[in-house]
């Protein structure tokens, strides 16, 4: 993976020609020289990346990975044979299937010309220099949430593919969960995990863990819901298993049950399969849950992997822009390059469309 962070920013951003002292010498209409505005960018986006991976959800859902493809165990009928003195068992072994993950590239102009930068003030920068750090944290968080929900497969290449989480062999017809005897049996390569269920109930959240339960996922589990819909999901009338988190300004009698939880949370849900703990995004549009297993931060058991740029690593940078007359951030541009795909285990999140007829259909992510 791309070990380039942000002290590079200089030797990637700016004209080989240029070097401190002429920095030193070039001015914005505030008095700022290019050499502190220069160190400031540099500092921003450092924080900028920094925060990528730090929002708890983010850090639950994903992981890292510096390979482009994934490979894992298909459901195969295995198993032992009686022995016999002189016989030998018939030789087994493991099948496999696999996905690619994409690497897309995206870039933000930021439309400073030379008339601009003679007369800039640093605070039309640093407005600039804002609006496009939130940019960056909408394209981010918009992949991450668009690729989770995303019931068909991206081509990748030629001839590979970004395939989504259990489609009933849309995708791709050779991948059959793995058996668990113990919890769901066998499975088919029919098995699917984007659901269309009528109703925010607890009847419908239950059926939506059992299908991460009997993939052998154990509590406590994710389940992430659209900020309009959160009205419903605290409603114990129709989620009889909603416990809320407690709140610092409410004292609470002795009998009175709360769920242990941090503030992004909202509470959790009781199941028969464990409880979820609850939260909502407002960029998940209303009709759309899912529930899903975290395996803790970055953890390579999480439902979706991520591939970073192999030259920038996780980190958006700044490059210099062509046609530069005298500034050396004429006509600059943010450069940010990664890949969203799901991870081995294609069972670890299930994905809910609530509706009264039909299919699951693909929610517009915002």
């Amino acid at each position: 993976m791309g070990t380039l962070g942000i002290n590079d920013l200089k030797q990637w951003a700016l004209p080989a020609g240029w070097d401190a002292s002429r920095l030193l010498q070039l001015r914005l209409a505030s008095g700022e020289t290019y050499e502190m505005l220069i160190s400031d960018i540099a500092a921003g986006l450092s924080i900028a990346n920094g925060m990528l991976l730090s929002a708890p959800w983010i850090a639950g859902m994903v992981s890292l990975t510096d390979t482009p493809e994934v490979e894992y165990r298909v459901g195969a009928s295995n198993g032992f044979e009686v022995h016999t003195e002189f016989g030998k068992p018939d030789a087994r072994r493991g099948a496999t299937t696999g996905h690619m993950l994409p690497l897309l590239p995206y870039d933000r102009m930021l439309g400073w010309t030379w008339d601009f930068l003679r007369k800039a003030r640093r605070t039309q920068i640093d407005n600039d220099i804002a609006a496009a750090m939130t940019d960056l944290k909408d394209i981010w968080e918009k992949k991450i949430l668009t690729r989770f929900f995303k019931s068909t497969y991206d081509a990748v290449g030629s001839s590979g593919k970004s395939v989504p989480f259990a489609d009933g062999g849309t995708a791709d017809a050779t991948y059959i969960p793995p058996a668990v005897a113990s919890r769901g049996g066998t499975f088919l390569y029919t098995h699917n995990h984007y659901l269309r269920l009528d109703g925010i109930t607890q009847a419908n959240l239950e059926t939506a863990v059992a299908h991460l339960y009997e993939h052998g996922h154990d509590a406590p589990y994710e389940l992430l819901v659209a900020y309009a819909d959160i009205a419903s999901w605290t409603n114990v009338t129709n989620v009889t298993g909603y416990v809320p988190r407690p709140d610092p300004v409410i004292q609470y009698g002795a009998q009175t049950a709360v769920a242990n939880l941090a503030a992004e949370y909202l509470g959790a849900v009781n199941t028969d399969y464990g409880a979820c703990r609850l939260w909502a995004s407002g960029r998940v549009p209303t009709k759309y849950w899912s529930v899903y297993k975290s395996a803790g931060p970055q953890d390579m058991r999480n439902p979706l992997r991520v591939f970073p740029s192999p030259t920038y690593g996780l980190n958006c940078v700044l490059l210099s822009g062509d046609h530069i007359r005298e500034f050396p951030l004429e006509n600059a541009l943010l450069f940010f390059e990664f890949g969203i795909g799901v991870g081995e285990d294609r069972t670890a999140a299930a994905l809910v469309y609530n509706h009264t007829t039909g299919s699951y259909t693909d929610p517009t992510i915002s």
